[in-house]
C-alpha cells in the first residue's frame, strides 16, 4: 500500500502551480484559436457544433464509467486494475460511438436540422478516440506527474487550433470545427500514451477486477453522468426554443465564465483527488487539508465569478467582436456559476477520496434538478434567463455540497461559514466598486480594441488591489496563506523526504523518472 507523503502541502502547492501552468498554457492557446475562429465561423455554426455534440458530450462519461477515479483511488493490484480499465474503457468507447452514430438522426429531428444530424454522426468517432487516453491519464495523475500536463494538453489545443482555423478559413464552416476536434483527440491519444511510458499486460485483465473497479466507480460514473447531462440541458433548451445562434452565443458565454476560474479548478482537482486519497485514513489531517483547500479555492473563485457582472459584456465585445455582445450579457448572468462550481468541485474530490462516492449522486442530482427548474422558469427571458438559471442551480448545489461536507467530514457549520464569508464579502464589494467604475467612468467597450483592452486590464488591476486590501483588513491570515502557497509553487526543489515519487512506494505504475 502506498504511504502518504510526509509533506503533502508543499507537494500539492507545487503541483497546483505546475498543473495550473499547463492549464493556463492550454487555455491561452485555445483562446487564441477561438479569437480567430470567432471571425471565421458564425454563431450559427458554433451552435450547430454544440447541438451536434450533445450525445458525444454525454457519451464521454459512459466511456470513462468511473474508471479513471477507480484507478487513481486503487491501493492494491494496481497493474491488474489498470489493464482491466483499458479493456473496459476502449470497449465502452467503441460501443457508445456506434450508439451515438445511431442516434444522430434523432438529434437532427430534435433540432429540426439535417446539418446538425450530419454533425452528430460525424462527431461519433470522437467518443472512441477520447476513450483511448483515459487510463494513461489516470496513471499520470496517480504519479503526481504534474509537468506532463504541460505537454499533452497544450499539444491537443494546438492541434485543434491549427486544423480548425485552416479548415474554416478555407470555407468549411462547421466541418472545419469538427476536423479540429478530431485533430485534438488524436493528438491527445498519442501524447498521453507516449508520456505515460506504460503498456498494459492484457493477461492481467479480469472480470473480477472489473467488478471491483465498477463497485467504486459506478457512483462516480452515475454522478458524472448526471452532471454532464445537466450541462447539456441549457444547450437543448436554447437550441430548441431560442435558436442555434443563441446557442453559439451561450457557448462563448460559458467559455468566458469558465476561463475565469477553470485554470485553478482544473489544477486543484487534478492534484487534490490523489492527495486527499493518500491522507484519507487520517481524519484530522484530511479535515485540515479540506478546509485549507476550500478556503483557498473560495478566495480565488469568488472574485473571478462576481467580476463577470461589471466586465463580462465589455470583455466579450472587445475580445470577440460586437457580434458576441449577447454572449457577454449571458456571461454576466453566469456570475454565480464560478464560485458555486468551485465549491462543488472541492467537496466532490473530498467525497471521492474519503470513499464516499455514492454521495456524489445525490449532490449532482440536486444541482441539476435545481438548475433545470430555474432555467425552465426563466426561459421566457431568453438566453440571459437560461444563463441565470444555471447560476441559481449551481449556487443551490454549492449549498447542498457544504451540507454534505459538514456531515461527512465532521466539520462544523460555523467553521465552513468562517471559511467562506470573508472572500464572499470582499468579492461582492470589489465587484460593486468595479461596476461603478466601468459604468460611470470608463465604459471600456466604447473605445477601440487596443485602448479598451488596456482599460479592462486597468480595471482588473484595481479589482485585484481592492480585493487584497479588503482581505488584509477582514482576514490577514488568508493573505499570508496565499503568499505561503505562492512561495511553495515557486520552489524548484525539495528535500528527498518531501518528494512524492519517493514516498509512493511500492507502486508498480510509479513513474520511472522522478517528477521534476
Amino acid at each position: 500500500m502506498d504511504e502518504p507523503p510526509k509533506s503533502l502541502s508543499a507537494t500539492v502547492a507545487r503541483g497546483v502551480g505546475l498543473a495550473g501552468a499547463g492549464y493556463f498554457l492550454t487555455r491561452a492557446l485555445t483562446l487564441g484559436s477561438y479569437l480567430v475562429l470567432a471571425r471565421l465561423a458564425s454563431p450559427e455554426e458554433f451552435g450547430q457544433l454544440a447541438a451536434g455534440g450533445i450525445v458525444v458530450g454525454v457519451g464521454l462519461l459512459f466511456t470513462d464509467s468511473g474508471m479513471l477515479a477507480a484507478v487513481i483511488h486503487r491501493r492494491d493490484r494496481v497493474e491488474e486494475a489498470a489493464a482491466t480499465a483499458v479493456v473496459a474503457t476502449v470497449a465502452s468507447g467503441f460501443g457508445f460511438g456506434l450508439l451515438a452514430l445511431a442516434l444522430s438522426p434523432v438529434v437532427g429531428d430534435f433540432f429540426d436540422s439535417e446539418t446538425i444530424a450530419a454533425v452528430a454522426a460525424a462527431m461519433a468517432g470522437v467518443l472512441f478516440l477520447r476513450s483511448l487516453p483515459i487510463v494513461p491519464a489516470a496513471i499520470l495523475q496517480r504519479r503526481f506527474s504534474f509537468l506532463r500536463r504541460l505537454v499533452a494538453d497544450p499539444a491537443s489545443a494546438v492541434a485543434f487550433g491549427v486544423v480548425a482555423v485552416v479548415a474554416t478559413a478555407e470555407g468549411m464552416g462547421v466541418w472545419g470545427l469538427v476536423l479540429g476536434h478530431y485533430a485534438s483527440a488524436i493528438t491527445e491519444v498519442l501524447s498521453s500514451w507516449g508520456l505515460a511510458r506504460w503498456r498494459p499486460n492484457m493477461r492481467l485483465a479480469s472480470v473480477g477486477m472489473w467488478r471491483e473497479l465498477v463497485g467504486y466507480g459506478r457512483h462516480v460514473f452515475v454522478s458524472a453522468a448526471i452532471l454532464r447531462a445537466g450541462d447539456q440541458i441549457p444547450a437543448a433548451l436554447i437550441g430548441r426554443f431560442i435558436g442555434t445562434g443563441a446557442l453559439g452565443q451561450f457557448r462563448y458565454a460559458a467559455r468566458i465564465s469558465d476561463t475565469a476560474f477553470a485554470m485553478l479548478l482544473s489544477a486543484g482537482s487534478y492534484v487534490l483527488f490523489p492527495a486527499f486519497a493518500r491522507i484519507a485514513p487520517e481524519p484530522d489531517r484530511f479535515r485540515g487539508a479540506f478546509v485549507r483547500a476550500l478556503r483557498l479555492m473560495a478566495t480565488l473563485a469568488f472574485p473571478a465569478g462576481l467580476l463577470l457582472v461589471p466586465l463580462g459584456e465589455p470583455a466579450a465585445i472587445l475580445i470577440f467582436g460586437d457580434v458576441w455582445a449577447e454572449a457577454g450579457r449571458a456571461a454576466m448572468a453566469l456570475c454565480l456559476f464560478t464560485a458555486g462550481r468551485a465549491i462543488v468541485s472541492i467537496v466532490s474530490e473530498g467525497l471521492k477520496a474519503s470513499g464516499r462516492p455514492r454521495l456524489l449522486v445525490r449532490l449532482h442530482a440536486f444541482e441539476v434538478i435545481a438548475a433545470t427548474i430555474a432555467m425552465v422558469a426563466l426561459l421566457p427571458f431568453g438566453l440571459v434567463g437560461v444563463a441565470a438559471g444555471v447560476s441559481i442551480g449551481t449556487a443551490a448545489g454549492a449549498g447542498y455540497a457544504l451540507r454534505l461536507a459538514a456531515v461527512s467530514f465532521a466539520i462544523g457549520g460555523r467553521t465552513l461559514f468562517a471559511v467562506l464569508w470573508v472572500p464572499l464579502a470582499a468579492a461582492a464589494i470589489t465587484a460593486t466598486v468595479v461596476f461603478a467604475l466601468e459604468r460611470l467612468l470608463i465604459d471600456a467597450a466604447s473605445h477601440g480594441t487596443g485602448a479598451g483592452l488596456a482599460l479592462l486590464a486597468a480595471e482588473l488591476l484595481v479589482a485585484a488591489l481592492t480585493y487584497l486590501a479588503l482581505l488584509r483588513v477582514l482576514a490577514p491570515t488568508v493573505v499570508d496563506e496565499l503568499r505561503g502557497m505562492l512561495a511553495k509553487m515557486r520552489t524548484r526543489s525539495q528535500p528527498p523526504s518531501d518528494r512524492v515519487v519517493e514516498d509512493l512506494t511500492p507502486d508498480p505504475l510509479s513513474d520511472p523518472i522522478s517528477s521534476p
